[in-house]
């Protein structure tokens, strides 16, 4: 009878020993809406996410505005543009927060073109991702300045 009593306690020795390192490595998110669509937020509209180590982030847009382009700008001053169409939409997703840190921050705007962008950017990792908006109604193109400039 001794060893039926063994079992039980090394099932759920098991199941505490996984279950905390399934919560130790659990990824967070955080998201930003901006519309550049709107006058008050014009010219570059955007959104900043960034995080403390590797995430990734997702960007869906969408122009209301002329042709032009989505533009991605890293902490180091790096950039990527992508033309967009007028009446398009795009959507992508990237990893950011490398060990060197260029690209621990990253920003979506309509890089100063005719674009109007509005759409959202997320990020997802376990270094506390968070994202702001560059809308006049939120942190502003100041607030964005602030952590990967335009």
């Amino acid at each position: 009878m001794r060893k039926s009593g063994v079992l039980p306690w090394l099932i759920l020795a098991s199941i505490v020993l996984l279950g905390l390192g399934t919560d130790a490595s659990a990824d967070t998110s955080d998201f930003a809406l901006f519309d550049g669509s709107n006058p008050a937020n014009q010219p570059n509209s955007g959104a900043v996410c960034s995080a403390n180590s590797a995430f990734t982030y997702h960007v869906a847009v969408a122009n209301w505005g002329a042709d032009g382009e989505v533009r991605i700008t890293y902490t180091d001053g790096d950039i990527v543009r992508f033309p967009i169409k007028a009446g398009a939409s795009f959507a992508f997703s990237q990893a950011g927060g490398s060990k060197g840190g260029a690209d621990k921050a990253v920003r979506v705007s309509n890089g100063g073109s005719a674009a109007q962008l509005a759409g959202s950017m997320s990020a997802l990792g376990q270094g506390k991702p968070l994202c702001i908006s560059c809308d006049a109604d939120s942190s502003g193109d100041a607030g964005c300045d602030a952590i990967v400039p335009n």
